[in-house]
């Protein structure tokens, strides 16, 4: 089958089963990004299953801050003192590279994380961030509450990071499965493998020729082939929800 043949068969199961509109707060089962960036986040939208938006959707990530994020329930990230502007003479364009953070700077040499928003010089956009907050927390200490998180990123991150994630989301009173896309761009071809961790961790090598481009791989037939990926993987019953 095609790419595109895929794509429309999994996303018509996932129509059956799905059936809600823009709900804008965590519902009984979620599908929630975890980034790195807003890729993640679109591509859960494309496919109707992302239905409200936090912190990780819209902000530049690694998943070793990530995991600093649920290791301190997001306090860091909120911290006013840690949210920096960034001058617009450091800027990748006019409106775009707008804010920074002192500590995930140091620790993990991102020199931006706030692409379109300016938490530090933005009261409104400080609300934005810290609504998106309120809601993962919502999402996470619902007890009962089934989330599929996740994450998706081109550097290399050791599987021992995901296993840490997957941790720290076991504390939480809500039911945790992630599923980690490690993306290998330039490939000669797209092939995706799929590993069962554990039960509440499956990793999922996708290599590529294209790389990935703002929102998408630059290559449509590769993205088709991303987006299917994910489309089949959220049709699965993962093993943490008996």
């Amino acid at each position: 089958m095609s790419p595109g043949g895929v794509f429309r068969g999994a996303l018509g199961r996932l129509g059956l089963r799905l059936g809600r509109g823009e709900a804008r707060e965590p519902g009984a089962d979620n599908h929630v990004s975890l980034g790195s960036h807003c890729q993640m986040a679109h591509a859960l939208k494309t496919l109707n299953l992302r239905h409200w938006s936090g912190p990780f959707d819209w902000i530049f990530s690694m998943p070793g801050m990530a995991r600093d994020c649920l290791a301190d329930d997001f306090a860091a990230l909120l911290d006013r003192t840690q949210l920096e502007t960034i001058p617009e003479a450091e800027r990748r364009g006019p409106d775009i590279w707008r804010g920074r953070h002192r500590l995930y700077r140091a620790r993990h040499g991102l020199e931006c994380i706030f692409n379109h928003h300016d938490p530090a010089g933005s009261e409104a956009d400080y609300a934005f961030l810290a609504d998106g907050v309120r809601r993962l927390r919502t999402a996470l200490d619902s007890a009962g509450t089934r989330n599929r998180f996740w994450m998706m990123t081109h550097l290399h991150t050791p599987q021992d990071v995901a296993i840490d994630i997957c941790d720290l989301l076991a504390q939480r009173r809500s039911r945790n499965h992630l599923t980690f896309l490690q993306l290998l761009p330039g490939r000669p071809a797209c092939r995706v493998e799929a590993t069962e961790i554990r039960p509440d961790l499956r990793w999922l090598t996708v290599e590529t020729p294209s790389a990935p481009v703002g929102l998408r791989l630059a290559d449509p037939a590769d993205d088709a082939v991303l987006i299917a990926a994910i489309a089949a993987e959220a049709a699965r019953a993962p093993a943490a929800f008996p």
